[in-house]
């Protein structure tokens, strides 16, 4: 009526709470609403649902039928407080309700004529369903709880749809009076109005006399639970919107049960003290959504709980030479099996050494980034250009990156750089989509992400394929092992000082980063990424992949097979005795002739290389003994790791040894004990221990071969 128009804005406004849910609708935090009301507005009462059923029984039997206002009820009331002199019933309907609620007046008969009147324009705009909804939106349930599903929330913790027949009728007789009928104060009380619901569902004929007798013997225990604080680090990282509307789900892209595997890896890992600080991140490769944040592995820790470490800037270690080897591939610069100088060099004021202290002369790309060896890297960066790795760095989202790329000079390839663990996991997500990048979401969105293209889909292949192989196990064990794990290829990383340790696994699915490391930056000699971060890759994502089957990288069409010399990684030439199979990208990997055998240089190695190896070569014995026996593994000196995580019968070293007389039988000793019996060129296994241990092998005829090797 133009009159009296009905007051939309007013029905639409609510003291609603912002509430920050899982990818699946699950509450992690809640902001309340103005002044300081739990309002969580947007429940769909449906038909079946018990509390529909409930509070339509008790408040408004003719609720479906009548136009907003009861003639029949209205009637009634009237006859029965005239009979006795006094109010003994009213005639309200939900209706009618939704109108006070919506408009509060004092309790007078104009009132009473308002709300009648307000309530047949409500029901003319607006269907039954609206209205019913519109009324569990905004009565009130004891305290600050306004609503149902606030109210299902904090004294049940499920949704209103989810109620059972008895906490439907409970919580349906608390608006009536919501101080004197809480169900978490007044139990008492509040059964009793349970009692009157259910039999006012009886008599409405929604439940039979058994359900109600069910219903009402059915011990329920309501009580106001904490609010809702799940994910912490996640949550404060994505924050409560201000500009969100209220009453608004904000939606995360955060998969609680990912969360909740990654808390428990994380605070079981680190329960030894090894290090006060921890972050896991789980993104997935398809969206660069958050599937998981944990910052630290215990958020209420006195000392440094709340330094969130998948935030916090930190050097990076070897976590960035993978991209400088994939913009290697995509220039065509090197393949796997291209030979790589690493001996001792300096430049002016950088004198860089490989973690191990030890460098191998002349070793493959593939060996080179699966060791996480420095002065190839190096090498790469120098090829590709310090300049356009900078850049390459930036662009993937490391803005943590910010200087010039003359201040990081050629140590930005090793790690001199911070880096945030969420932008690092995002940079290798790149890797893992096969090239393109986009930043992380932390909201659900339906628009799909905007991409930028990084590197081929072949270099990001090959890298993948470098860091997923089965030599991997060398990387983190010493040895080869059967890991048993789902496929994954992962990167580590250990900054200088042993303040930092990094691991990023990944699979076309999901990418795990971790790091571990003391928020106040103090060193520890655990803090190393293979000996502390990858068992809590490996663990996650063991608990991800159950029974250790996962979906692994398709090869690109542009990557072909291509023969090499073994010596080199280069295209043979004639004077190439022993040749071998490599991976190169189509059309773009530069098959330059081999350096190393040409035509009347036999055997010419690169000058670095043939001054270090010459340097490190041992004299030969003027004469060799007429009969021998000798251990070729494992070598002089030799360090392995043994790691608790690994079944005993997956950490087997290989014990062979070479004979002068093929076929005869060798005899093995570990600390003077027998071990086994083997031939020349075949190996016998032997389970790990820890300690130094002297290994002997020895033959019926008398000669033997001695080493000793330490497994920490």
């Amino acid at each position: 009526m133009r009159w009296a128009p009905f007051p939309e804005e007013k029905l639409a406004r609510l003291p609603a709470s912002v509430v920050l849910a899982d990818r699946h609708g699950e509450p992690l935090r809640v902001r309340l609403g103005a002044g300081g009301l739990d309002c969580r507005p947007g429940y769909q009462p449906e038909p079946e649902h018990w509390i529909a059923q409930a509070l339509v029984a008790a408040e408004d039997r003719r609720f479906w039928t009548h136009p907003g206002v009861d003639g029949l009820a209205l009637a009634r009331a009237i006859g029965q407080n005239l009979f006795f002199g006094r109010r003994i019933s009213g005639a309200s309907t939900l209706s009618t309700q939704v109108i006070r609620m919506m408009e509060p007046r004092d309790r007078t008969l104009s009132t009473k004529v308002i709300e009648a009147f307000r309530a047949l324009q409500l029901e003319r705009r607006h269907g039954k369903r609206e209205i019913l909804a519109q009324y569990l939106d905004r009565a009130p349930f004891g305290g600050n709880i306004v609503g149902i599903e606030a109210a299902a929330r904090r004294y049940f913790g499920k949704g209103a749809g989810q109620l059972s027949l008895a906490e439907a009728a409970l919580l349906a007789g608390v608006p009536q009076s919501p101080a004197r009928g809480r169900p978490d104060r007044h139990p008492a009380r509040a059964k009793r109005r349970q009692a009157y619901v259910l039999e006012r569902m009886e008599a409405c004929g929604f439940i039979t006399a058994r359900e109600r007798e069910d219903a009402f013997a059915q011990p329920l225990e309501a009580r106001p639970g904490n609010y809702p604080f799940r994910a912490p680090h996640f949550c404060d990282l994505v924050g409560v919107p201000a500009r969100a509307a209220e009453g608004a789900t904000v939606r995360t892209t955060l998969d609680s049960e990912v969360q909740r595997l990654a808390e428990g890896v994380l605070r079981r890992r680190l329960s030894g003290g090894a290090a006060e600080g921890g972050a896991i991140v789980v993104l997935d490769v398809k969206t660069g959504a958050v599937r998981a944040l944990v910052g630290s592995p215990d958020y209420r820790a006195r000392r440094a709980g709340q330094v969130n470490g998948a935030m916090a800037p930190r050097a990076a270690g070897s976590t960035l030479k993978p991209f400088a080897y994939a913009l290697a591939f995509d220039r065509g610069l090197v393949t796997p099996a291209t030979m790589l100088a690493d001996v001792p060099m300096r430049f002016r004021d950088f004198d860089p050494r490989n973690f191990s202290l030890d460098f191998r002369g002349w070793v493959s790309v593939r060996d080179a980034l699966v060791l996480s060896l420095n002065l190839p890297a190096i090498d790469i960066e120098r090829r590709v250009g310090q300049e356009r790795f900078h850049g390459a760095l930036r662009a993937l989202g490391l803005s943590t990156v910010s200087r010039p790329a003359e201040h990081y000079g050629l140590g930005l390839v090793l790690g001199n750089a911070e880096v945030r663990l969420l932008d690092l996991a995002n940079a290798y997500a790149c890797l893992a989509r096969g090239g393109a990048w986009a930043p992380v979401r932390v909201v659900e969105s339906p628009d799909p992400p905007v991409w930028k293209p990084m590197f081929s889909s072949e270099a990001c292949w090959l890298v993948s394929d470098v860091l997923g192989g089965e030599e991997r196990a060398m990387d983190t064990t010493g040895h080869a092992v059967d890991v048993r794990l789902p496929p994954m290829a992962w990167k580590t990383g250990t900054s200088a000082g042993l303040r930092d340790a990094w691991t990023v696994a990944w699979n076309p699915d999901i990418v795990v980063g971790v790091w571990v490391g003391n928020p106040d930056g103090s060193s520890a000699d655990e803090l190393v990424g293979r000996k502390i971060a990858t068992p809590i890759a490996w663990d996650l994502f063991r608990r991800m992949y159950p029974d250790n089957h996962g979906p692994w990288h398709a090869r690109p069409a542009g990557v072909v097979s291509c023969t090499v010399c073994a010596a080199s990684g280069r295209a043979p030439g004639p004077n190439c005795p022993h040749r071998i199979e490599d991976w190169s990208i189509a059309k773009v990997s530069r098959h330059e002739p081999c350096p190393v055998h040409r035509q009347g240089a036999e055997g010419a190695w690169p000058v670095a290389v043939a001054s270090f190896l010459n340097r490190r070569a041992a004299p030969e014995p003027e004469e060799a003994p007429a009969e021998s026996v000798r251990i070729r593994t494992p070598a002089r000196g030799s360090a392995y790791r043994w790691m608790p995580e690994l079944e005993v019968d997956a950490q087997r070293l290989a014990l062979e040894a070479a004979s002068d007389r093929a076929g005869e039988t060798l005899h093995w000793f570990v600390d003077d004990r027998p071990v086994g019996k083997s031939r020349p060129g075949e190996p016998l296994f032997w389970p790990l221990e820890r300690g130094t241990h002297q290994i002997v092998c020895s033959s019926a005829r008398g000669p033997s071969d001695r080493v000793q090797i330490a497994v920490e």
